[in-house]
């Protein structure tokens, strides 16, 4: 037996204080240039264009100095129920005065960090969002947490007064609105028993200058989730309020809620911008509209329009859970962010579990360009990409991923996308949304789209259509996508579970001349890998080479068709920001002439691979069900 290759068992969080290091091979970051802001500009529309120029030359870093006037807590009963916060973590913080978000704790100060030059502007985000104030204090034994809370936001009123700090811009704006609304419907009548009114009465007048200053501030250049946290917080402070501006909030909120729903919600009940995390984020929003409009007697005119998108995007969210009830990471995605699927999914009265019957079931998504595949026997999953990395007009969470995939076995992860650690411009997180970190192909050293920055894309890439289905018990899903087409190569890729329980992996370059072709598998930080010195019996072709895959008490063999060099590189996996852990990645790269097919499969142990043909000279399934059914 070969020993382990490293890097294999779970880890703990690599700093960046010196053990960082790039896998291998991670591309280095290039300068853009007059080209590629060119590239990036002209897919943005005229009133995004408008927006963005407003806001860059009429600099929004003053407060306006609105005239003062009456603002009051509007009276709801019975009171919305909205689901708290992480509580006990919300708590913690209220008691020590030491805020952890995204993996990292600001150390307990005098002076609380609302824009400090210390911490990533997500961090600050998060900080300046006040989630942990969505809390239900009214007990008796809450009392110093619900004066904390009061304290905190008095003293974030006091430290922010400028309208240029982190904490007005529109999106934690947005957020904390939200939350101090939350906090007051729960908490209000209950600070006013201990004495609180004079704190109360600041945070009131606070939260009304806040409205008007995010409705001068609506995020109608960047769009998409932002522009609908912008309008849930409209729409809360309408609700909520007593100020003589709130019909007007709510109205304006309104009218683009049923605008933006249009927009952003696809037909399959994707969100528009292919990503789980935001995704689960939006509708999480929805939700709460839901119960703000009926608990105000709001009900009659959004009550159709909210009801129809949480029961679409539900069922999308349903859908493309791995085994463990959780989203994939694909695109921008990390755990810890968005409310745990589950919670959403019992709140929309929707079981986690897609099917309890036997057979596998193949399942697709046109509009956002996913495919699930499922075999409920044996608890395994394959989420497959092959749609565009957003919409053109804010294509800034999405990842260099076209027909990459996850794969969970026996209900576990073990095929995973690399994720997201960082929203800062820095080498990691270019090398999180490159080609190389995701299970597809890298086309003569060049990345699918050209990232740059930290959400920017120049060039991207056109995919085609998106297939799936069944013949005669050979389950697949297969796409197509554009994206090195300028290189005068097109890359096609079909995943097939076999009736033997394989999977496989097909991958069809068409095109002329001679290229380099690298291709990636990352591997969960559980999984163990060890090549084999002997090609299990029964594989086709030349250059085969076999891994023995383990996790958790199961064990696959991973046997590949095509030759060329593998080699097993140290990577890292980032389930959640701030987090990365150390595990494998299978690295295999060519250079030859095209047209090639090149082919992988996972068996499990006991089971021969599937046998497959190195000269197929034709497409389809049909082809490749033949080669399987000969073996």
């Amino acid at each position: 037996m070969a020993p382990t290759v490293p890097g294999l068992e779970p880890q703990p969080a690599i700093s960046r204080d010196g053990e960082v290091r790039l896998p291998e091979f991670a591309l280095p970051v290039t300068t853009p240039g007059v080209g590629t802001y060119w590239r990036t500009v002209r897919h943005l529309r005229w009133a995004q264009l408008a927006a963005l120029a407003q806001r860059r030359m009429l600099p929004r870093n003053k407060l306006q100095g609105w005239k003062p006037a009456p603002v009051a807590l509007r009276k709801v009963l019975p009171p919305p129920m909205f689901p708290e916060w992480q509580r006990a973590s919300a708590l913690q913080m209220l008691e020590t005065d030491r805020f952890c978000f995204l993996n990292l704790s600001g150390p307990p100060s005098w002076c609380i960090p609302w824009s400090s030059e210390g911490f990533s502007r997500l961090w600050l985000y998060h900080l300046n969002y006040f989630d942990f104030v969505n809390l239900d204090l009214s007990a008796p034994q809450h009392r110093m947490h619900l004066r904390k809370a009061l304290e905190l936001a008095g003293d974030w009123c006091r430290q922010n007064q400028t309208g240029g700090e982190i904490g007005w811009e529109p999106y934690p704006l947005s957020s904390r609105i939200v939350n101090w609304l939350k906090f007051l419907i729960r908490n209000a009548e209950r600070a006013d028993a201990l004495g609180e009114g004079e704190a109360l009465s600041l945070v009131l007048a606070s939260l009304r200058i806040q409205a008007l200053a995010l409705e001068t501030r609506l995020e109608t250049d960047l769009l998409a989730n932002h522009l609908m946290k912008n309008i849930k917080a409209l729409m809360f402070a309408g609700a909520l309020l007593e100020a003589p501006e709130s019909s007007r909030w709510w109205g304006k909120g309104e009218k683009l809620l049923g605008r933006e729903l249009a927009e952003q919600i696809l037909p399959d009940g994707g969100h528009i911008e292919r990503s789980p995390m935001y995704h689960a984020e939006v509708l999480e929003g929805l939700m709460d509209l839901q119960i703000l409009a009926e608990a105000c007697g709001r009900a009659a005119n959004s009550a159709e329009l909210l009801s129809r998108g949480v029961t679409r995007m539900a069922d999308f969210l349903r859908c493309m859970l791995h085994p463990d009830g959780e989203i994939p990471l694909l695109n921008d995605a990390a755990f810890g962010i968005a409310r745990p699927a589950g919670e959403l999914l019992t709140r929309a009265n929707l079981p986690a579990k897609v099917s309890s019957g036997s057979c596998p079931e193949v399942r697709v998504f046109p509009e956002s360009g996913y495919a699930v595949l499922r075999a409920p026997r044996s608890e395994s999953c394959l989420i497959f990409d092959c749609g565009p990395l957003g919409p053109d007009y804010q294509p800034g969470h999405g990842h260099c991923d076209v027909l990459s995939y996850e794969l969970s076995l026996h209900g576990q992860r073990v095929v995973v996308d690399t994720g997201a650690s960082t929203y800062e411009p820095c080498t990691e997180r270019h090398y999180e949304r490159s080609t190389a970190a995701h299970n597809t192909l890298r086309i003569d050293g060049e990345e699918q789209a050209e990232i740059w920055a930290s959400f920017r894309v120049g060039r991207r890439p056109r995919v085609g259509r998106l297939e799936a289905g069944e013949i005669n018990k050979l389950y697949f899903v297969q796409g197509v996508h554009y994206a090195y087409q300028h290189r005068g190569v097109i890359h096609s890729r079909m995943i097939a579970l076999t009736p033997r329980n394989s999977w496989l992996v097909i991958d069809s370059l068409n095109g002329k001349g001679k290229h380099f072709v690298e291709s990636f598998i990352h591997f969960h930080p559980a999984v163990r890998v060890e090549i084999q010195n002997n090609s299990a019996p029964g594989v086709a072709g030349t250059g085969a080479t076999g891994w023995a895959i383990r996790f958790g008490g199961h064990e696959y063999f991973l046997t590949t068709h095509w030759s060329g060099e593998w080699a097993a590189r140290e990577s890292w996996y980032a389930p959640e920001f701030g987090l990365r852990q150390r595990r494998t990645t299978l690295h295999w790269s060519w250079r030859g002439d095209l047209p090639v097919r090149l082919v992988y499969a996972f068996t499990p142990a006991g089971q021969r691979p599937p046998f497959i043909p190195l000269d197929l000279t034709q497409e389809g399934v049909e082809i490749v069900h033949t080669a399987l059914a000969s073996s």
